[in-house]
């Protein structure tokens, strides 16, 4: 794996999702894309939206616990949810400046499934993994993975 310049990294941004809902009040310059990830249906579409200046071209919203398929098959990161990212990444790859991936604390779930998409489409996740702030969950890593048809 090769490290990413600083241009590479910064069109991913994991946050937690009260970052998230702060970025979305404000005004951007540039466009950016969320993967919202909650674990209860009544945080959906609660503070992260898509506003008139916050340049938000579009949100993917799931909901799924922060476990592995070890612990919990039933509550972690199912594979249909892994497949809807792949999708919506790939819809819009090139088209915005930003990939927003978050979950409640901008930890686990958020940074698997974003270590995931740049392994993907920028070559190397190692930073993510090296991060002393990120504990990517395998789960989403290897579930989103396999989305893109990316063979480990």
């Amino acid at each position: 794996m090769f490290k990413l310049t600083k241009e590479q990294q910064d069109r991913y941004k994991i946050m937690s999702y009260d970052r998230c809902a702060k970025y979305c009040s404000q005004k951007h310059d540039k466009t950016s894309i969320i993967i919202s990830i909650v674990t209860y249906e009544g945080d959906l579409k609660n503070q992260i939206k898509i506003t008139s200046e916050n340049n938000v071209k579009d949100i993917l919203y799931l909901k799924f616990c922060d476990e592995n398929i070890e612990d919990n098959p039933n509550d972690c990161m199912q594979q249909y949810q892994a497949d809807e990212v792949a999708d919506f990444v790939n819809k819009w790859y090139g088209k915005v400046d930003t990939i927003i991936v978050h979950c409640e604390g901008g930890i686990s779930r958020s940074a698997g499934v974003c270590a995931a998409i740049m392994r993907v489409k920028e070559g190397s996740d190692t930073h993510i993994f090296r991060s002393s702030s990120k504990s990517p969950n395998i789960t989403c890593y290897l579930r989103t993975l396999k989305a893109f048809h990316y063979d480990i």
